[in-house]
């Protein structure tokens, strides 16, 4: 096998694990509580953090398995394979949550979202006419979070977008060259 095809092989096996992982931690926070994914900020960066950790892992592994350099045009490829496999799962996966495991989440998390916005701004002094307008001018928060044709496509566009850009950064830093040894020259007769 070449080591482009290699690479892609790798890439969807990991992808694949990685989408496991990711609706495996989904369904058990849903569980614990379906919105605190929406209204706590350090779930959020946790889980961005433990998913930047497992595609360097990922990352490391793939270098390994075809020889422990790759270029960063192949580092990002098999990065931007993970995260299309990453992207299209999560996007799947809050459809089938939203209109068929959980169809009143859209609706719980707005409330959610709504509350915690208005105790923040309370917090910093706001008055509550200022509160009103802000909440106004954010929009419907349900409408937002319903799973349909546009924000399904909004949301794909999005994760797809910084997974590529993370892709990048990751594929920079974790590019390796093979090392220019003696038996690289061409002879000479």
């Amino acid at each position: 096998m070449d080591k482009s095809a290699l690479i892609t092989k790798l890439a969807l096996k990991n992808g694949l694990m990685l989408a496991a992982v990711s609706i495996i931690l989904s369904l058990t926070l849903h569980f614990i509580d379906p919105v605190l994914i929406y209204t706590s900020f350090v779930a959020q960066i946790l889980i961005f953090v433990l998913f930047i950790a497992l595609l360097v892992v990922v990352g490391i592994n793939i270098r390994k398995e075809i020889g422990g350099f790759w270029t960063f045009g192949e580092a990002f490829k098999a990065f931007l394979i993970v995260s299309l496999i990453l992207a299209l799962t999560a996007t799947l996966y809050n459809v089938v949550l939203m209109k068929f495991i959980d169809p009143d989440l859209p609706a719980k998390a707005a409330d959610a979202i709504e509350t915690a916005q208005r105790a923040m701004m309370e917090k910093f002094g706001m008055a509550s006419e200022q509160i009103d307008e802000a909440m106004a001018k954010a929009g419907n928060m349900q409408e937002k979070l319903e799973p349909t044709f546009k924000n399904i496509f909004t949301s794909f566009g999005v994760s797809l977008a910084l997974y590529g850009v993370l892709s990048l950064i990751l594929a920079a830093i974790l590019k390796r060259k093979s090392p220019v040894t003696l038996n690289s020259f061409p002879k000479e007769d």
